[in-house]
C-alpha cells in the first residue's frame, strides 16, 4: 500500500478574514446598506477621547515580525503598524517614509529620500533601518518564506539567500541617515507598489539582537513606524492597536484604537455584530440569505488551489495522478456545496483582475485549463496511466492524507473535496484537522501531500503569482520543478518589451497547469456587514484584507 505519511493542508481557514477588493471596481469605496436591525447599528463603544474600530479574524496573526510574515492576518496588521518607503492605499501608490525618490535612466537604481520621522519610542527612523531589514529578509539565517520577493529582483539577493555571498553585498545601501539606494537586476515597473509590503518595512537592529527569537513575539518586544502601535497582544484572543502619536502623518489618522478579536466561529462573529460588539463581520454562506439586502460584496483577491507535493516522497510526483485529480473535480459543485455559490469556480491560476498590458490580465489572456464540471473520461485515462507507472492495481491503495485547519468551514470544504476525488477516482483521501498556525508551519516545512491554499497578490502583476514556482523558490513548498517554466520566468524578468514579457508570464501559467503543478479551485468573494457609522473602511485585492488607515467613525 502506497501510504502517504505527510500532510495536505488548507489556507481556507482565513477565508472569512481575507478581503481585498470591492465587488465592482477594485479599490472602490463602499457605502454599506443598513444592517439587519437596530442592534446591528450599535456604534463602537468609544472612550471620550478616541474612536474605536472593532472587527474579528477567524485565526490569530501567527507572527508580527515583518520579515517573517506569510499570512493575511499578519500582513493586514503589519500594514497598519509598519511604514514602508511607499504606501499602496487601495491601488494608489502614495509616499510613505520616502518623501521623494529618483529613478536612474536605466530604470534599475532607485534613490529614496526619507522624511524626518520617529519610531514609536521616539528614536529617529533612519535609512539604515531599511537597509538592515532588507538584508535580514534575504539572510538565509532568517529563513523567511518571503525572501522570494526579492531574490530575482534586487542585486545579489539571490546569491545571498543561497549562502553564496555576504548580506553586506545586497544592492540596498544607506548612503546616509536619510538616503537609501536600491539597485535592481532589471527595470521593474511594479517595484514601487511592492514597497508598502510589511516584509520590506524597517526594523531596529538593536531590538532584533536584544530579543532574538522573541523579537516581536509580544506587544512590548518591538517598536512601530506606522500609524498604529500594538498596545496589547493576547495570543489567540485579541490584538489591540492604538494610534501612534509619533507617526509622521498622525494628523490624518482618525481612529484612536483598533480592536482585532480572534473569533474562530463565523456564526459567533455575526451574533457579536448583531449585539453591537463588532463593527465589521463577514457573513458565512449558511446564513447569507438572511442578510442579502444588507451585505457589501467584495472580491478579496484570493485564488484557492491545491498545492501538491512533488518532492519524490509520495505518489503526487506522478504527473498523470496530478492531472487525474484536476480532471476529476467538478468545481461548480464544489462551490455550491462548500460556499453555496458565494465563491466563483476557477480553472486557471493567475487572478484575472491583475494588470495586463493595457487592461486586466484575464481579459487579455483568457484561459480555462480544465472543464468547470470536470471530465470523467480524461480523469480515468490519466489515473490508469498513473497506476501503471506506480505499479498499483487497486486505486484505493493510493491513500492521501488531507490536512486542514480545525475550523468548521474548512472541514466542510475538505469533505467536499474528499468525496469528489474518492468518487471519481476510487483513491483514498483521509482528512486530518490541526490548528491554523500549525498548518502554516507544516506547509512551510514541506510536510504535506496536497495543500489547498489561498494566494493573494502582493502587487497587481501576474508575477506576484508566478514567482512562487521557479525551481528552488523559498515558497515553492510543493517542489515543483520545470526547466520550461523556469525559462519563461527568466524571460519575463529580463525582457523589457511589455508584450513579450506578458506572453512569457502567460506561457508560464499554462505550463504550470499543463504539468498539473497545482489544482485550481475557486476565486473568493466575501459578503460583509459594516456598521454604517464606520466610514473609510476599505477593501482591496492586493496584499491585505482591510485598509482602515484613514477610517473614521461618525458621531
Amino acid at each position: 500500500m502506497l501510504k502517504l505519511k505527510k500532510v495536505i493542508s488548507m489556507f481556507l481557514a482565513i477565508a472569512m478574514c481575507l478581503g481585498m477588493a470591492a465587488c465592482s471596481t477594485p479599490g472602490q469605496k463602499q457605502e454599506p446598506a443598513k444592517p439587519a436591525d437596530a442592534a446591528a447599528e450599535t456604534p463602537s463603544e468609544t472612550a471620550p477621547d478616541k474612536k474605536v474600530l472593532r472587527y474579528s479574524l477567524t485565526a490569530d496573526a501567527p507572527t508580527l515580525d515583518p520579515q517573517l510574515m506569510n499570512s493575511i492576518p499578519s500582513s493586514t496588521v503589519g500594514f497598519h503598524i509598519y511604514e514602508g518607503l511607499m504606501r499602496n492605499h487601495i491601488g494608489e501608490i502614495q509616499p510613505g517614509m520616502a518623501e521623494s525618490y529618483d529613478i536612474s535612466e536605466d530604470g534599475k537604481t532607485y534613490t529614496f529620500h526619507l522624511r524626518d520621522a520617529k519610531w514609536s519610542d521616539g528614536v529617529e527612523i533612519k535609512a539604515q533601518d531599511y537597509e538592515y531589514a532588507m538584508r535580514r529578509l534575504v539572510d538565509p539565517a532568517t529563513a523567511s518564506d518571503y525572501s522570494f520577493l526579492v531574490t530575482s529582483l534586487i542585486k545579489n539577493a539571490g546569491d545571498i539567500n543561497a549562502g553564496k555571498m555576504a548580506v553586506e553585498e545586497l544592492g540596498v545601501k544607506a548612503v546616509d541617515d536619510k538616503t537609501l539606494t536600491i539597485e535592481l537586476n532589471n527595470p521593474t515597473g511594479y517595484f514601487l507598489s511592492m514597497l508598502s509590503m510589511s516584509q520590506l518595512c524597517p526594523v531596529r537592529q538593536d531590538l532584533v539582537e536584544k530579543y532574538g527569537k522573541d523579537f516581536s513575539a509580544d506587544a512590548d518586544k518591538n517598536v512601530y513606524s506606522g500609524p498604529f502601535i500594538v498596545k496589547e497582544w493576547k495570543h489567540e484572543d485579541r490584538i489591540i492597536l492604538e494610534k501612534n502619536p509619533n507617526y509622521w502623518n498622525a494628523g490624518e489618522i482618525k481612529l484612536g484604537e483598533v480592536d482585532i478579536l480572534t473569533v474562530t466561529d463565523p456564526m459567533t462573529a455575526v451574533a457579536m455584530f448583531e449585539q453591537g460588539e463588532l463593527d465589521q463581520v463577514n457573513v458565512p454562506a449558511e446564513v447569507l440569505s438572511n442578510y442579502k439586502d444588507k451585505v457589501i460584496y467584495y472580491n478579496d483577491g484570493a485564488n484557492d488551489f491545491m498545492k501538491l507535493n512533488m518532492d519524490g516522497s509520495c505518489e503526487l510526483s506522478n504527473k498523470d495522478l496530478r492531472l487525474a485529480i484536476n480532471y476529476a473535480l467538478n468545481r461548480e459543485d464544489y462551490i455550491l456545496l462548500s460556499s453555496q455559490n458565494l465563491y466563483q469556480p476557477n480553472t486557471r491560476y493567475v487572478l484575472p483582475q491583475v494588470k495586463g498590458i493595457n487592461g486586466d490580465y484575464g481579459d487579455e489572456y483568457p484561459y480555462e485549463a480544465f472543464p468547470l464540471k470536470g471530465d470523467a473520461a480524461k480523469a480515468k485515462e490519466h489515473l490508469a496511466k498513473a497506476m501503471e507507472a506506480l505499479g498499483v492495481t487497486d486505486p484505493a491503495k493510493i491513500d492521501i492524507e488531507l490536512l486542514t485547519t480545525d475550523a468548521e468551514r474548512t472541514r466542510i470544504e475538505a469533505e467536499v473535496l474528499q468525496n469528489q476525488i474518492q468518487t471519481a477516482l476510487g483513491i483514498t483521501v483521509t482528512i486530518r484537522q490541526v490548528p491554523y498556525k500549525q498548518r502554516l508551519q507544516m506547509e512551510s516545512d514541506h510536510e504535506f501531500e496536497m495543500v489547498v491554499t489561498g494566494w493573494v497578490p502582493d502587487y497587481p502583476d501576474p508575477m506576484s503569482y508566478l514567482e512562487l514556482w521557479p525551481t528552488g523558490s523559498p515558497y515553492n513548498h510543493g517542489s515543483y520543478s520545470s526547466e520550461v517554466y523556469d525559462g519563461y520566468i527568466k524571460d519575463a524578468l529580463t525582457n523589457a518589451d511589455p508584450v513579450k514579457r506578458m506572453e512569457a508570464l502567460f506561457n508560464a501559467e499554462k505550463t504550470l497547469l499543463e504539468d498539473g503543478g497545482i489544482v485550481p479551485l475557486q476565486l473568493r468573494r466575501n459578503a460583509m456587514l459594516l456598521n454604517p457609522k464606520v466610514k473609510g473602511f476599505e477593501t482591496y485585492f492586493v496584499g491585505i484584507n482591510y485598509d482602515y488607515l484613514y477610517a473614521d467613525i461618525a458621531e
